[in-house]
């Protein structure tokens, strides 16, 4: 265990200038106007455990501003993959929001950039590449070879059957470099993780199935174009590129009044466009 002693709240969080200690701050914006609904900071390394406290307080203020029920309904969510999980996805079910979020291997699945340096060595076969044998309870390899089963395991928030293959089966393995991470202190011998879902349906296959299509390969390149400038507008416009606090609650009120400013900022712009449309005709 590893903590701060000037505050413990915080943690190590990676940046343009490499691993720091403090918070990170994260927000909920809408498409139209780059308006944030909802926001949190944290001092933790995972973000995606904040994804339906988002979504639930995203919902509570629409409520207010849409005089709706259920604002959220029918709507469309886009997030960056540190949000990809079998929970997260579910959340955003149970709220009738079309939630479009990409695994971590969903770049290197694109044919588009077969050929680039993003695609270079990162091709690996995942669970779908590899036949399951109900009678044994194994799988079989894209080249043909047996992984068997070892035991159940717990990774994460989430439970599953851990199968692995011979080490001797994949040391001449034509689809080795596609199989088996290379480096240093990697294993010479493949483990696939099955999880086991939590809920009816598999909600992160479906989206590895979802994401790979045109059509919403389209609707998530959107993405980047309509959340990354309330950030920038926020750490360059306004001054706030790095917070000057201590402790969590500090730091929240913090970044909840960096993120009031912009949303005035943005209504101002709003109401002067308003005026300028108006006066042309």
């Amino acid at each position: 265990m590893k903590s701060n002693i000037t505050d413990n709240e915080s943690g190590k969080i990676k940046c343009s200038r490499g691993v720091i200690q403090g918070y990170n701050g994260i927000a909920v914006a809408d498409s139209k106007n780059q308006r944030i609904m909802a926001a949190k900071a944290f001092g933790t390394v995972a973000e995606g455990q904040f994804f339906g406290e988002l979504l639930d307080k995203t919902e509570e203020n629409m409520k207010i501003v849409k005089e709706k029920k259920e604002p959220l309904k029918g709507t469309v969510m886009l997030g960056d993959n540190g949000f990809f999980s079998e929970d997260n996805l579910h959340a955003a079910t149970r709220k009738e929001v079309e939630a479009i979020i990409p695994d971590e291997q969903f770049r290197n699945r694109d044919e588009e950039i077969k050929d680039g340096q993003r695609r270079s060595g990162k091709e690996r076969f995942d669970s779908r590449y590899f036949k399951y044998v109900k009678r044994g309870n194994y799988y079989i390899c894209p080249n043909g070879k047996k992984l068997a089963f070892r035991s159940r395991v717990k990774l994460n928030r989430n439970e599953g059957n851990k199968y692995e293959s011979k080490a001797s089966d994949c040391k001449d393995c034509p689809y080795m470099s596609k199989c088996i991470r290379s480096g240093k202190n990697q294993k010479e011998y493949r483990t696939l993780y099955i999880r086991i879902p939590k809920y009816e349906a598999d909600y992160c296959q479906e989206m590895r199935e979802k994401i790979d299509k045109p059509k919403y390969k389209r609707i998530y390149s959107k993405r980047l174009g309509l959340i990354e400038p309330v950030f920038a507008n926020i750490t360059y416009c306004k001054g706030l590129d790095h917070f000057t606090l201590r402790t969590q609650r500090k730091v929240m009120i913090q970044w909840l009044l960096y993120c009031m400013v912009h949303n005035i900022s943005k209504c101002n712009t709003a109401e002067k466009r308003k005026k300028m449309r108006n006066i042309k005709r």
